[in-house]
């Protein structure tokens, strides 16, 4: 049986066997297979600041040993770190060798998963003592590291849908089950990957946190205009842009849920109907990612960065629009965890005394053993001290090195290997009834084929013009045309209409084009002929 970490909330629960096992539901392999460094795409490198082309994108792959299944649901993880790289970022987290996030791959591979646990491009000016300028330039690089990250992720499940459609699926997964997993940092980028998906999300958004506030000389900030200009870094879907390679076009960035452990949302208003459902794990009292709503501290120098929307609020809305509802069946869960999850909820913490029906898939750790001046914020991860130091010494110096370890374990003052472990458990076991239902489920299938037999572009191969049609009441809401570039050719915008014709394409070289239409129920995508 595996040590779960309700005993810190004291509900005296006991957990019995299922004596039948079933995949995604329980650990069915015991061993797993790691393949490291494999290739799924390269991109410009922007950590020493200016941007150095081809640079490898890289992913280690975790798969269960003797698994023969080839239709497997697949999980990509992403690691925590600031989006700066480990040890300089003062913590001894940040990539995808952290010690929490390769358990957590084993686990998902044993409840068989194929696990991807990336490497995504790092690098932004977090220590700018720019008297005039520092703030903008705090904000602005942080929030385009943000933004690669998420384009990074967007490129390997691209590569995945790829190699089942062209390699002949050397990972035997489904590429309509890809869900996508994130720690601390990786949290963001995994809440933002399900809900970030129009570019206009950004521009229009009510806060103007990704508008820059002044024009920064020498940089491409510009007052009242985004913090990056797409033209240089690529479009909202990964194509495009003077700094930015489009891995694998022509497939789509489409998941069926984000899972958030520790990390927090830029703003609750990108959210949507019809978007993946979400899936928190968050200490309320965490000093760093706000469980409500709050501030980003720049952890080099303490200063501010951007306030965010964190779990609470995130998992809140994703119920009220309705996009929690297919993680759950007409049968209630009633296990241990989500006993755990609900008592929780419903606990008297300031932040917290919530109705659970509201907040489904929303795990608060609450220990109330952890006083002040603590703030618990990822007590999953460990590490041991001795092995940290000797990796950080060189790259910082010994006396920084240790700090490294002192600031992590301030974030979780009783941090060891045991129970990092026992958080990992409780979050899959909260996890697991909930993907096993969805996976298994046909109603996210149902309804992407249901847009995709009711939505048509014609004729194909077309000379003079386009026509973008819907049936059974779909609306059109914007359609996007890509070349095989990724460069984006044309845009139609704010349409709300069943059928839409798009006109004087014989502007554009004869090729392959990419028609992305969204609608009300989804969003879908076409390829088209210009001849």
């Amino acid at each position: 049986m595996k040590k779960l970490l309700l005993s810190v909330f004291s509900l005296g629960l006991a957990v019995g066997v299922a004596n039948a096992q079933e995949r995604y539901l329980d650990e069915i392999f015991t061993d797993v297979d790691v393949t490291a460094q494999v290739q799924y795409g390269t991109n410009f490198n922007f950590l020493l600041g200016s941007p150095t082309p081809n640079f490898p994108l890289n992913t280690d792959v975790y798969a269960p040993n003797g698994d023969n299944e080839t239709n497997r649901a697949a999980v990509i993880l992403l690691h925590t770190g600031n989006f700066l790289p480990k040890y300089l970022n003062q913590s001894p987290t940040g990539d995808n060798k952290d010690s929490s996030l390769v358990v957590s791959a084993e686990m998902f591979a044993k409840r068989g998963y194929v696990a991807f646990a990336p490497n995504y491009r790092l690098g932004w000016d977090a220590t700018t003592t720019d008297p005039t300028y520092g703030p903008d330039i705090r904000r602005g690089t942080l929030l385009t590291a943000v933004y690669r990250a998420i384009n990074d992720t967007k490129s390997l499940v691209r590569y995945l849908k790829k190699s089942v459609a062209e390699d002949g699926n050397p990972y035997g997964i489904n590429p309509d089950r890809i869900i996508v997993y994130g720690h601390g940092s990786g949290g963001y980028v995994a809440l933002a990957y399900g809900s970030l998906d129009r570019i206009e999300e950004l521009e229009n958004e009510a806060s103007g946190k990704w508008l820059s506030s002044t024009t920064v000389p020498g940089t491409s900030i510009v007052e009242n205009q985004l913090y990056f200009s797409t033209d240089l870094v690529g479009g909202i879907d990964g194509f495009g842009g003077l700094y930015n390679d489009t891995n694998h076009f022509g497939y789509t960035n489409d998941v069926v849920a984000c899972i958030n452990v520790g990390g927090a949302l830029g703003d609750s208003a990108w959210m949507e109907v019809g978007e993946p459902p979400l899936i928190s794990f968050h200490c309320p009292n965490d000093g760093f990612a706000p469980f409500t709503q709050g501030l980003v501290i720049v952890p080099t120098t303490q200063e501010v960065v951007v306030d965010v929307v964190g779990s609470r609020w995130a998992i809140g809305q994703a119920n009220a629009l309705g996009n929690n509802d297919v993680l759950y069946g007409s049968t209630p869960y009633n296990d241990p965890y989500t006993i755990a999850a609900e008592t929780a909820l419903q606990s008297n913490h300031p932040d917290l005394g919530l109705n659970p029906a509201d907040y489904r898939g929303l795990f608060p750790f609450n220990r109330p053993t952890i006083q002040w001046p603590f703030q618990e914020s990822s007590p999953w991860d460990f590490w041991e001290e001795n092995s940290l130091i000797a990796a950080a010494s060189p790259l910082v110096g010994g006396t920084a090195a240790q700090a490294i370890h002192d600031n992590g374990v301030s974030g979780s003052p009783s941090m060891s290997p045991a129970l990092g472990k026992a958080y990992l458990d409780s979050i899959h076991g909260f996890l697991a009834p909930r993907l096993h239902h969805l996976i298994n489920s046909d109603v996210s299938v149902k309804e992407s084929e249901f847009l995709n037999e009711n939505t048509f572009v014609y004729p194909n191969p077309a000379h003079d013009y386009l026509v973008v049609k819907t049936k059974e009441g779909i609306r059109i809401t914007d359609v996007e045309i890509y070349d095989v570039t990724g460069a984006l050719v044309r845009t139609e915008n704010g349409l709300n209409k069943l059928s839409h014709q798009i006109n004087a394409i014989n502007n554009f070289p004869a090729g392959l084009y990419l028609i992305k239409v969204t609608t009300d129920r989804g969003v879908v995508t076409r390829r088209a002929l210009v001849q």
